[in-house]
């Protein structure tokens, strides 16, 4: 009996030791092996998220990289030419898998290919040679992006057209209508994009990409409800996975900002900070008394969204100014130039006020601004009412107060 007794406080010891040490995370090798042309005096980089896993350097454009990573995911390859300018790219690597292969030509492989300004895609001139299923299904979500993508210059091209077909109607109201849906179609471009993740997603429900896919349009505020009700009903694994997690906190992000905003309802603004286009200060207090209701818009000239919102705002307060609707135009912009730029080209007839401090400035930090478009609906007393009032909540308060 003593001996089995000592036999078993010896497996409870070994059980309790185990249990305390911390558990290792699991390895993975990886090998990228790329021909990427033209590439002279080539620079590589592999990140995760904001990461730099390794950096590597090659005379001509074949490097190859090696290596362990503890995270599976989509990983990315940044790739750049020291003597030729016009030699770079981007590409998006599922990790791990057994072997990955990239092969980058200067020429365009797929035809008809549309790439957002500044970002594209990798495979209009890429291969990537791997066994990953995910990596597949990765580049058909992309396939899916650009699909989209160029659906929206067809759009676009037909609304131009209709412009076109009333520019000599001499029905200045009509112009003027098609006028402005052309100068704001650009800013309509982010919507596409997450249509194609939002058809990737219902497409492959439960598939890891998934969650890449949604990542990858996870600022773009109208689709943040979708994305939540997909999230949730992905496998549990997914969602406490790396990326899942991330995914959950970047929604969260947008979820929680009118929630956390709203505590600002009851509170009073005496006072905005900046000067108008003419180097002014505005005297908030007193245009609050002159209306029953001031809308203070948070926006910005680079911010696609609220160049697509701005319009209608003002469009309502052109309609209900005389029966005292008013609003003030607050920019989070950094360059005075485009500041303007973008007030006369959305023709935003509206005082407005900057303090050309983008993201640091004293209102944005007072208000708890932390993403745009946000607003702020004020009484005549200076009472914020409502936080973040959608364009078909206001009209209709508008309506019933007015």
């Amino acid at each position: 009996m003593a001996n089995y007794k000592s036999g078993w406080i010896f497996l409870l010891w070994v059980a309790l030791l185990g249990g305390c040490q911390q558990k290792q995370p699991k390895e993975y090798r990886y090998l990228i092996v790329a021909d990427i042309e033209g590439c002279a005096e080539c620079k590589a980089t592999l990140w995760l998220e904001d990461s730099t896993i390794q950096a590597v350097a090659a005379a001509q454009g074949r490097f190859s990289m090696q290596g362990k990573i503890t995270q599976p995911g989509l990983y990315g390859i940044y790739y750049k030419s020291e003597a030729d300018k016009t030699v770079s790219g981007w590409v998006q690597l599922y990790m791990p898998t057994d072997s990955i292969h990239i092969k980058a030509t200067k020429k365009q492989i797929r035809t008809k290919f549309y790439q957002r300004a500044g970002v594209g895609s990798y495979l209009k001139n890429t291969v990537v040679f791997s066994t990953s299923p995910q990596q597949k299904e990765w580049e058909q979500y992309l396939l899916t992006r650009d699909s989209l993508w160029q659906k929206f210059f067809v759009d676009k091209a037909l609304v131009t057209a209709k412009f076109r077909e009333t520019f000599n109607s001499g029905n200045q109201a009509l112009i003027a209508q098609w006028a402005d849906s052309v100068r704001n179609f650009d800013y309509r471009a982010s919507g596409y994009w997450a249509s194609a993740a939002d058809l990737f997603v219902r497409q492959h429900p439960t598939s890891e990409v998934a969650i890449y896919a949604m990542l990858d349009n996870r600022n773009d505020r109208p689709a943040v409800e979708r994305f939540r009700q997909y999230y949730q009903a992905l496998p549990k694994p997914l969602q406490q996975s790396f990326y899942g997690q991330l995914l959950d906190k970047q929604l969260a992000k947008n979820e929680g900002r009118n929630q956390n905003s709203q505590r600002f309802v009851g509170s009073y603004v005496r006072s905005l900070a900046g000067k108008t286009p003419t180097g002014q200060e505005l005297d908030a207090a007193q245009l609050f008394k002159q209306n029953k209701l001031t809308l203070v818009e948070f926006w910005a000239s680079w911010c696609g969204p609220c160049r697509m919102e701005m319009p209608k705002y003002r469009q309502l307060y052109s309609q209900y100014h005389s029966k005292g609707f008013g609003m003030i135009g607050v920019s989070l912009d950094n360059n005075y130039n485009k500041w303007v730029q973008a007030i006369a080209e959305d023709s935003l007839r509206i005082p407005h006020l900057s303090e050309l401090r983008g993201g640091n400035g004293e209102d944005i930090q007072r208000f708890g601004i932390t993403g745009i478009p946000a607003n702020l609906l004020v009484d005549s007393t200076g009472r914020i009412v409502a936080v973040d009032v959608p364009y078909p909540g206001l009209q209709k308060k508008v309506q019933q107060t007015l």
